[in-house]
């Protein structure tokens, strides 16, 4: 009986495992999650190669936009993990265009300490990945 519990926990658990591999960038909702937690984990790498830049991308001072951008995700993060860190992000709702090229992205944002905040997210796809859109 042990056994049959521990086999279907370890293959639950695989399943999430594998379902949380997939390219996070398809689907506008996962992709608001993505850049919110990884502005929560200070890693702005991460959250920058989730902005999609426009014409800013074309600008001689993109780099130094990037180096700025960078220097705040860390110090938000670093604020996040002294109020206990992140709990959850919550998809509460996507609202896409008319031509599915663009959607608006709500999420509910659940820190450790109980803090909850609910924003919109303007997303843009751009060659089938969703990005943040930053004007």
């Amino acid at each position: 009986m042990l056994k049959k519990i521990v086999c279907s926990l370890f293959l639950i658990f695989t399943v999430v495992a594998l379902s949380a591999c997939g390219d996070k960038t398809d689907d506008p909702g996962q992709a608001a999650v993505a850049f919110v937690e990884a502005i929560a984990e200070g890693n702005g790498d991460k959250a920058i190669s989730l902005i999609h830049l426009d014409e800013m991308e074309k600008d001689p001072r993109a780099e130094q936009f990037n180096s700025k951008f960078k220097m705040i995700v860390a110090e938000t993060g670093k604020q996040i993990k002294e109020q206990g860190g992140l709990s959850k992000v919550e998809i509460v709702s996507v609202e896409y265009s008319e031509d599915k090229k663009s959607a608006i992205v709500t999420l509910k944002t659940v820190l450790k300490d109980g803090v909850e905040k609910t924003k919109a997210q303007e997303m843009i796809n751009i060659d089938g990945k969703w990005k943040v859109a930053f004007k």
